[in-house]
């Protein structure tokens, strides 16, 4: 048994899972999808790096963790990020603290999506379910680039383009969202703005950095990619340990409400 005593760590706002998330919500991983997260899915383009996610001084709990990330030559992505901390509840090393590991293994080749969970050492592999009509229609927005894709310039009330610069040792644009500020009943005056910076890069294909900040609560928090390795990761890195325990599943269908369907429930 474990237990976490570690979750003061966390820090969740709808507005930064919209802009900061790293995972996809939809256990979709094939030729059709764009992206993994802040990642292209793209081939030929290898690269690993570090990610600091880094709670600034003025949130809640200010703290920073690294996360890892890496994609190869097929375009299959790798990201590693910590679960939190957990004690050893019984054994011989009861009263010991032990890092979870949260990895989670793109394969656009394979149509599938890996999560490994390092602390119970278990493999689930996720099958995306057959979509070729889907990705017919998807290959004209192909031509697009994944920053274009990730980048709301232009499409988004309160967006600013920030323009170019380097960001370690890549070429990235920039962009600024403001929300609009909220009124508070209590003080009966509006907020500062929440407000996000996504700096993405098409010749790395990722966003690179994302500064993001609560204009309540005045929590600023990082996402920035360093030490980036322009080579090809090890392949061991795409591979299920050998003791670990696997299920496999497939994707459940995206449901579409449609607009028959809420008419025809409504009296």
């Amino acid at each position: 048994m474990w237990t976490n005593p570690f979750f003061n760590l966390r820090f969740v706002t709808a507005f930064f899972l919209f802009f900061a998330a790293g995972l996809p919500v939809r256990a979709q991983c094939g030729i059709s999808t764009r992206g993994f997260g802040n990642v292209g899915i793209v081939a030929n383009n290898p690269f690993h790096a570090e990610i600091l996610v880094t709670n600034a001084p003025g949130s809640s709990n200010p703290a920073s963790r690294l996360e890892y990330v890496a994609r190869d030559s097929q375009g299959r992505i790798r990201t590693d990020r910590t679960g939190g901390e957990y004690r050893r509840d019984n054994g011989p090393e009861a009263g010991t603290e032990v890092e979870r590991r949260v990895i989670a293994l793109c394969d656009p080749v394979a149509h599938t999506l890996t999560r490994i969970d390092t602390l119970n050492k278990t493999a689930t592999i996720i099958h995306s379910r057959p979509s070729a009509p889907m990705a017919k229609l998807l290959q004209p927005a192909q031509e697009r680039t994944f920053c274009a894709s990730r980048l709301q310039i232009g499409l988004r009330s309160g967006g600013e383009d920030l323009g170019v610069k380097m960001i370690e040792g890549v070429e990235a644009r920039g962009e600024r969202i403001t929300m609009p500020a909220l009124v508070t009943a209590t003080e009966g005056a509006p907020t500062n703005p929440n407000t996000s910076e996504r700096w993405c890069s098409d010749d790395l294909s990722a966003v690179v950095l994302t500064l993001t900040e609560n204009g309540r609560t005045g929590t600023r928090t990082s996402m920035a990619i360093q030490n980036i390795e322009r080579t090809e990761p090890d392949p061991s890195l795409f591979q299920i340990p050998p003791d670990y325990s696997v299920t496999e599943s497939v994707a459940e269908p995206l449901r579409r409400r449609s607009s028959s369907a809420s008419s025809s429930s409504q009296p």
